[in-house]
């Protein structure tokens, strides 16, 4: 399948050594668009890289959703990344709700992380934020 609409949902380009949780996005299908709402399907591209830290360094990425952009579910993730490691990957987005956020989460000896997440969309949509 083709994806033919990118959105990014989290980009962190200074290495930091905090979990980090993106921007609230609604996700808004292109009403312009041949493919019908329920035909539209996403896929999320995650590049996390990793370094410093300690053997037991670990840096999860994911996207979640929500229905009320309040409680949260996560909908995929990325491989974990270990100390000095890097990943570039693409996981299917099922289910995804009216709102979406991309998150890290470090775990051991915090370990320093850079991080781009964008979603893709095989229609048009457009993502407006909401916090």
């Amino acid at each position: 399948m083709l994806f033919r609409k990118t959105a990014a949902l989290l980009s962190v380009v200074s290495a930091v050594a905090e979990s980090q949780t993106g921007s609230t996005y609604q996700v808004i299908p292109d009403p312009s668009d041949e493919a019908a709402d329920h035909d539209l399907a996403f896929r999320v591209f995650f590049q996390v890289k990793s370094s410093g830290g300690a053997a037991d360094s670990t840096v999860d990425t994911k996207i979640q959703t929500s229905v009320d952009g309040v409680e949260w579910a996560d909908v995929t993730s990325a491989t974990q990344v270990g100390q000095d490691e890097s990943i570039q990957e693409w996981s299917p987005a099922l289910d995804l709700g009216p709102y979406v956020r991309a998150v890290t989460e470090l775990g051991g000896t915090l370990p320093d992380h850079t991080c781009s997440v964008t979603l893709a969309g095989s229609g048009g949509f457009s993502l407006h934020k909401v916090a």
